[in-house]
């Protein structure tokens, strides 16, 4: 489909959904005109699918973190998984989106627009670098300008993906302008700059932290920055002003995209997984278990169902928390309050100037994400899996009760399992019946087969670069996966 039909189909249907602006008086509806879109609508689009592409509930990532699995159609949860089952459609759409939209913000000179499409297009980048690894970057979205047009873009290394990605961010909050809102168009913060600052700031510091184990020396400046001045870099500092879209429980078109009829709970393929039911009835955590899934119907038990395993009947398996997750207004939770106070522990635990002890963050961290639900964290702190100073390893008990609190983020849960390791089960144990048994755990996601058709020199270039990948998902793990 060409590019450009791509892109101006779902725009005019965005504009269509939210009503008229004065923009929209201007615009010219040629179907051949790209630059008849406002921009700020473009952002909206962005946002959308930004939203949904990299935060859903169920795929592939939400089982290798083992958080919920399933229990038909195994063959992904066992690794079957090829450059079949991926694409790099997101460069044709809110990437585009996105380098369009900036453009023409930066030709208006709205700063404010410039510093959203550069956040967004900093948290897609690092979203989809740690599926892959190398990925067309500096020289992507060039085919069709009028200087220096690229058909055929070069693989950047992730290193120079992150490096960059930290620039832009950086830049996006030193132009923010809090008194100023683009308005309706942003449909995550709903025009709240202060937001945008904050979620900008903090999703540098899980950059930095992804990167501590190979460049320690930029992940530690840069977090003790960002900690020692508030007022430069605010970050998200309560469950308030987490970065969550909310969605319009009323709004068949805007509804949550994770929502699911209660009624239709009996017939669902994807159920909780046996370590995440374990993990949390070890440790007493009855609360948050109540949360994260729902009793199997036939017994009333919280029951689990091992990864890869195949042929259990749902009824007599947990699901999915549906009022918390599966609901009309279920919430995309983009980043947490908890994930940036364990990022903070991590820190204080290296050693870092953060202005908090390890232990301090820590029980912050847990304490945050219990009160996410509404749930009071009574005595667990206490709890012998859980106590900081209860004799298990303190990097584990940061990195274990980090996965547990990024329940469902398959994406974060599954990248923290590869930096980290832990927890040590899950980044270890290959599915029942793996498809490739005594090749461990799976570390990347495979190209897509397309690149190798359309763009075969920097397809074979990429790969030579990233020598040890098996089977395209095993052996050498990312750049930052040095475990």
């Amino acid at each position: 489909m060409n590019i450009y039909k791509k892109i101006i189909l779902p725009l005019i249907l965005i504009s269509a959904a939210f009503g008229c602006t004065d923009d929209f008086e201007e615009m010219n509806t040629s179907p051949n005109d790209l630059t008849s879109v406002p921009y700020t609508t473009m952002i909206t689009d962005a946002e959308i699918s930004i939203v949904k592409a990299y935060n859903p509930v169920l795929n592939f990532e939400v089982s290798w973190s083992r958080y919920n699995v399933r229990d038909v159609y195994v063959h992904n949860d066992r690794y079957s998984v090829t450059g079949s089952e991926t694409n790099f459609d997101m460069y044709s759409g809110h990437l585009k989106n996105l380098a369009v939209a900036m453009d023409l913000a930066e030709k208006a000179d709205d700063k404010n627009a410039v510093a959203i499409t550069k956040i967004l297009n900093a948290y897609a980048y690092q979203n989809l670098t740690d599926w892959y690894g190398d990925i067309p970057y500096s020289e992507a979205l060039t085919a069709d300008g009028e200087e220096n047009a690229t058909i055929y873009p070069k693989y950047d290394t992730q290193e120079f993906i992150y490096t960059d990605i930290i620039a832009q961010l950086k830049e996006a909050n030193s132009m923010i302008d809090i008194s100023q809102s683009i308005g309706s168009a942003d449909v995550i913060f709903d025009g709240d700059m202060m937001q945008w600052k904050r979620f900008a700031n903090s999703l540098l510091l899980r950059i930095y932290m992804r990167i501590s184990l190979v460049d320690e020396a930029t992940a530690k400046a840069g977090i003790e920055e960002i900690m020692a001045d508030s007022s430069t870099y605010p970050i998200i500092d309560s469950n308030a002003n987490a970065a969550f879209k909310y969605w319009l429980p009323e709004d068949a078109i805007y509804r949550s995209p994770y929502y699911m009829d209660p009624t239709q709970a009996a017939k669902q393929e994807n159920v909780t997984s046996a370590y995440m039911v374990d993990f949390l009835k070890e440790r007493n955590d009855l609360q948050r278990l109540a949360v994260y899934a729902e009793p199997a119907a036939t017994s009333g038990e919280y029951i689990g169902l091992p990864l890869g395993t195949l042929g259990q009947s749902t009824p007599d398996l947990s699901i999915m928390g549906i009022e918390e997750f599966r609901a009309l207004d279920s919430p995309t939770r983009i980043m947490r309050y908890s994930e940036v106070l364990f990022i903070i522990a991590e820190a204080a635990l290296n050693g870092w100037n953060v202005g908090m002890s390890a232990q301090e963050a820590y029980d912050a961290a847990i304490t945050a994400s219990f009160e996410e639900y509404g749930l009071e964290i009574g005595t667990y702190l206490s709890e012998p899996l859980v106590d900081f100073n209860g004799g298990t390893d303190q990097r584990e008990l940061i990195g274990d009760q980090k996965w547990c609190a990024l329940y469902p983020d398959g994406n974060q849960g599954w990248a923290e399992i590869r930096r980290t390791g832990f927890p040590v089960y899950v980044a270890t144990t290959e599915p029942v019946e793996s498809l490739f048994p005594g090749k461990g755990t799976i570390l990347r996601k495979p190209y897509p087969y397309s690149e190798a058709i359309s763009n075969p020199d920097s397809f074979s270039a990429a790969i030579l670069a990233q020598p040890g990948i098996v089977d395209e998902k095993f052996g050498t793990g990312l750049w930052w996966d040095v475990d």
